[in-house]
């Protein structure tokens, strides 16, 4: 995903970026879509010359975007299930008391896993500038 942004303020190599509305965001029935995006923190990672005004394309790469879904949706989801069925194999003879508190310890362990994962792997999951757009 590419969007065009100007420059708000450049600390080092993280540089903060306002998103540029596009011609349809005026006729969108969403008016909030982008409302939380305009400080956003970008990665200069090609140590780009960006100063404070500058217009610049961004891009968030779809790997990037596919990791971070893993580690906060697809693991605790996997480990739901998980969690479900080693309750039913710990415990056969009994309802399913235990092997729906199995799965629910599991998916917030992972949950939980998945969030330090995220956090460790901040800055490599920011978006990146492509370019500075003229």
């Amino acid at each position: 995903m590419r969007e065009t942004g100007t420059i708000k303020a450049v600390e080092g190599r993280i540089v903060r970026v306002a998103i540029a509305m596009h011609e349809g965001c005026e006729s969108c029935i969403n008016g909030a879509c982008k409302a939380g995006r305009s400080d956003l923190k970008v990665l200069n990672s090609k140590g780009i010359s960006l100063t404070e005004g500058d217009s610049v394309e961004i891009e968030v790469s779809g790997s990037e975007q596919a990791k971070g879904a893993f580690w906060v949706l697809g693991l605790p989801l996997v480990a739901l299930f998980v969690g479900y069925g080693l309750g039913r194999l710990l415990f056969p003879h009994t309802t399913e008391g235990p092997a729906v508190a199995a799965a629910g310890i599991l998916f917030v362990l992972s949950l939980a896993v998945g969030v330090m994962v995220q956090k460790a792997r901040a800055q490599d999951s920011l978006p990146v500038v492509i370019r500075r757009c003229d």
